[in-house]
């Protein structure tokens, strides 16, 4: 049984598709982007922050936020289609939270910031 205005079109393997996906070309295409942006590089230093067992953050994936390491929600003002990375803190301690947005082992810094790529980065340009 067909819904309302549902439309019969043929497949491209000739069946007919009695649900075809509709392009999204709206606002939501605007607020949602099918290819995320990239990262950029917020600092090309860590930043050392303390964090405590059992708190939850978000860190910044972007590179856009203005309280960096952590998420302020210009992933989503800015429509880049990316979002934070939750985590848990296991125990209280002081770490090296990365800025750069480069690391292999995000949240946390491993170095790569020393790099030649990401020196030469402007800061606020995707690598």
């Amino acid at each position: 049984m067909r819904g309302v205005g549902e439309i019969l079109r043929p497949a491209a393997h000739g069946a007919w598709d009695l649900n075809p996906r509709r392009d999204i070309s709206s606002w939501l295409a605007r607020w949602f982007p099918r290819t995320p942006a990239r990262s950029v590089v917020a600092l090309k230093t860590p930043i050392k922050v303390e964090l405590v067992a059992g708190k939850t953050y978000r860190w910044c994936v972007c590179g856009r936020s203005k309280k960096q390491p952590f998420c302020d929600g210009s992933h989503f003002f800015q429509r880049t289609g990316l979002s934070p990375l939750k985590f848990k803190a296991q125990e209280t301690r002081t770490v090296a939270l990365c800025t750069c947005k480069a690391t292999q082992r995000p949240p946390y810094c491993d170095g790569t910031h020393r790099s030649e790529r990401v020196q030469k980065a402007e800061v606020g340009s995707p690598l």
